[in-house]
């Protein structure tokens, strides 16, 4: 070997190739260049090692974060994404029936007598209950909503409430089915 060298804080240096005893007759050579070592002899690691993966464990394992990703997209977001569409879904058309609903209400509680209102030279405007049916269910064939099965009207004084039922086809779950009302009051004057 060769001669120890000095250097800071006391610690003693070799200049050539340094051999280290291992257990049994295994030895590693620490300083040489690479391939001077003997890969033949070298130790297989226990399976509880920390020692890092060789290229061959890590070519066996390449990949393998690919699948489990797929997996994960497949079984955790995609019916996220059909949950979050299928809401959306429902949400317009709860707005839609709901916009549709409102603007035949106000269209039937735009219709007046007619008959009391030129038999009282404009004195007495009351709402017709006839016409507003009829005006309302004009105005629910004219909206042509999507899915829209069956609507009922109810004039009660000035009131006018319009119940509307629609189906909307959702993207895995089949349909749903939405209710909704709304009402307008008939006013006249300031």
């Amino acid at each position: 070997m060769g001669e120890p060298g000095r250097g800071d804080h006391g610690m003693t240096f070799w200049r050539e190739l340094v051999e280290s005893r291992m257990r049994g007759n295994a030895h590693v050579r620490f300083g040489g260049r690479v391939g001077e070592t003997d890969q033949a002899e070298r130790l297989a690691p226990r399976p509880d090692s920390t020692l890092p993966v060789t290229p061959r464990r890590r070519r066996a394992q390449a990949g393998q974060i690919l699948v489990l990703s797929a997996i994960v997209m497949a079984l955790l977001f995609v019916p996220l994404c059909v949950f979050v569409i299928d809401t959306g879904l429902v949400e317009a058309g709860y707005a839609q029936l709901g916009e549709t609903l409102q603007a035949s209400a106000e269209d039937g509680a735009s219709v007046i007598d007619q008959a009391a209102y030129r038999s009282s030279d404009g004195r007495t405007v009351v709402l017709d209950a006839g016409g507003s049916r009829a005006m309302v269910d004009r105005s629910m064939q004219a909206s042509r909503l999507r899915g829209l099965e069956s609507w009922q009207t109810t004039v009660e004084g000035d009131r006018v409430t319009v119940s509307g039922q629609v189906k909307v086809p959702l993207l895995v779950l089949g349909q749903a089915t939405l209710t909704s009302s709304r009402s307008a009051n008939f006013h006249y004057g300031p």
